[in-house]
């Protein structure tokens, strides 16, 4: 299967629409959190703009992410709308260059064909939470048995004692203990 290219040289006067479907395995991404994704849908349009080019896209997919506190899978849907700038890349100059705030949002190309898988899955990298939430509310698993508390609270005997505290436990035991023994 041949990568979704777009060519810019058929960018002419009007803008170039553009709409593909993007097959793209979970595994890709390297997130633990993220469990399957649906193909991506991207589609938009590529306009000349003085030095280079415009892109405005549309990123629409889905799939299932795992929740960080109670390891539940659940469903997940994204619809973005985005935009950047293409310019040719420059010849290096050997030293570093600090790139401008507007070029935050730039794609530089040394052929005048963009992949665009290689943008739709940054777009996706950038939107997945690195802790998902089945929602925010979510109470997590049980430390002790390891329950799902969202299904209803477990059989353990939770201490709630913040340890900070153990100190002053410890002196008022003792002040108790002087006071019985002077009674």
């Amino acid at each position: 299967m041949k990568p979704a290219t777009l060519s810019l040289d058929a960018v002419l006067d009007e803008p170039l629409r553009f709409a593909e479907v993007l097959s793209v395995p979970a595994s890709s991404f390297d997130r633990e959190p993220l469990l399957s994704i649906t193909p991506l849908e991207l589609s938009g349009e590529v306009a000349r703009v003085e030095g280079g080019y415009a892109l405005s896209g549309q990123l629409v997919y889905g799939g299932e992410l795992e929740c960080s506190r109670c390891l539940s899978a659940y469903p997940f849907r994204e619809d973005e709308a985005f935009s950047l700038l293409l310019y040719p890349r420059r010849p290096a100059a050997g030293e570093e260059i600090e790139l401008a705030p507007e070029e935050l949002d730039a794609v530089f190309y040394d052929e005048p064909v963009i992949a665009l898988s290689p943008i739709a899955e940054e777009r996706v990298q950038m939107a997945l939470p690195m802790k998902p939430l089945c929602r925010p509310d979510c109470k997590g698993l049980c430390v002790e048995c390891g329950k799902d508390l969202n299904l209803g609270p477990c059989g353990c005997a939770h201490e709630s004692v913040d340890p900070r505290w153990e100190a002053l436990r410890g002196l008022k035991e003792e002040a108790l203990k002087g006071l019985k023994e002077k009674a």
